[in-house]
């Protein structure tokens, strides 16, 4: 049976863009729904300075200096995980995430 993605893990997926599979951080995802989708954003090294992005530590599975802007929210299926990253980020990087995502649905 294929592993679930569970929220605050790193995993690579295939988003359909030919030749630009990408990691994402996982946000939410449920067995029990009706649906087999979880819930991502996108790790990105473009960066604009605006409110939705935040900055992300340098970690040696990331080439370059990252980011993850939470406009970039996303369901993805299941099927799409590729793999899990090779690491994952702390507490307190999931807290700005969540404090981004936030301010960007308003809630």
């Amino acid at each position: 049976m294929r592993t679930v993605p569970q929220p605050g893990e790193v995993w690579f997926v295939d988003l359909g863009m030919v030749g630009k599979p990408r990691y994402a951080l996982v946000l939410a995802a449920q067995t029990d729904a009706r649906l087999a989708l979880a819930s991502v954003v996108l790790i990105t090294t473009q960066f604009a300075d605006t409110t939705y992005e935040v900055t992300l530590p340098r970690v040696p599975w990331l080439r370059e200096q990252s980011y993850i802007n939470v406009q970039s929210i996303q369901p993805v299926k299941f099927t799409e995980f590729v793999r899990k990253g090779p690491g994952k980020f702390d507490a307190r990087v999931i807290e700005e995430v969540e404090s981004a995502l936030k301010r960007w649905l308003k809630l």
